[in-house]
């Protein structure tokens, strides 16, 4: 907001407050042409690696319609590469643990997923008198999951296992929030829309295999949130300490969802461009 103060003022020190106010005005104006924004060196681009531990919690009702939970280690390696102002991620990510209870029955539980991030720059504003980035893009994920029961069918010495498969399209949507050349917050957001998704169970025990189908985000869901706070030790090295929510679920057939809670901490190296 402008607030104008009329005083009297003598004309020619009147004329020379204008002008100044003019130059001043038009020197610190962000011109609709003018690219004085780097997106591609905000963003935490290169090689990054990273470990969590969290709560997880999953339900099958292929074998059970009881929920087993525990602790998931979390492992991640991504790479980040721009091309003049756009970027794409590559991403794995894997997730393994036999600690999965249900008072004294015990799974082991394991996810893996390739996902691949399109990143767009679209804005950029302030908040705090701090500058903020936002990006979006599609993203491309691949998702899959197996769970063994170590308990043993009645009548049977065959341990159940059931296993399943998302591949999805969606979208991606990133913030950073740059407090100072040192020190960034960043959030992150993917979901997937349209997905190709099927279920299996070992056919030893069970003839009633899922056959895949094209389903949109309504009937599964594959969420990923983060949230997480960086700091640049040197100009081409940082760290950040990260809160992740991931939650994937398949309701066509007998229902699975999974979901986990992980405190997250990565080491991320800038290549050169």
């Amino acid at each position: 907001m402008i607030v104008c103060v009329f005083k009297k003022y003598k004309p020619m020190k009147t004329k020379a407050t204008i002008i100044i106010s003019t130059i001043a005005l038009f020197v610190t104006m962000e011109l609709p042409g003018q690219d004085t924004i780097d997106y591609k060196t905000v963003f935490p681009s290169g090689i990054s690696v990273g470990y969590g531990q969290g709560l997880y919690s999953v339900k099958d009702e292929y074998i059970s319609e009881e929920k087993y939970s525990g602790t998931l280690p979390y492992l991640n390696i991504e790479w980040v590469r721009f091309h003049n102002k756009n970027g794409y991620r590559l991403e794995f990510e894997y997730r393994n643990s036999t600690n999965i209870t249900n008072n004294n029955m015990s799974a082991e539980a394991k996810q893996i997923a390739f996902n691949q991030d399109f990143i767009y720059p679209i804005c950029h504003f302030s908040l705090f008198s701090k500058d903020v980035y936002a990006y979006l893009g599609p993203s491309v994920q691949v998702f899959y999951y197996d769970l063994n029961y170590n308990f043993v069918t009645p009548g049977t010495f065959i341990t159940p296992k059931t296993y399943g498969l998302i591949l999805s399209l969606g979208i991606n949507t990133e913030f950073i929030y740059r407090v100072n050349r040192k020190l960034s917050i960043e959030g992150f957001l993917r979901s997937n829309l349209l997905s190709l998704s099927g279920k299996d169970v070992d056919p030893a025990i069970y003839d009633n295999d899922s056959p895949p189908g094209l389903l949109t985000v309504i009937t599964v869901t594959k969420f990923d949130f983060d949230l997480s706070i960086r700091y640049y030790l040197v100009n081409r090295i940082s760290i950040s300490l990260g809160y992740k929510f991931d939650l994937s679920r398949i309701d066509k057939w007998d229902p699975y969802i999974a979901a986990s809670d992980n405190l997250i901490i990565s080491l991320n190296f800038k290549l050169r461009p």
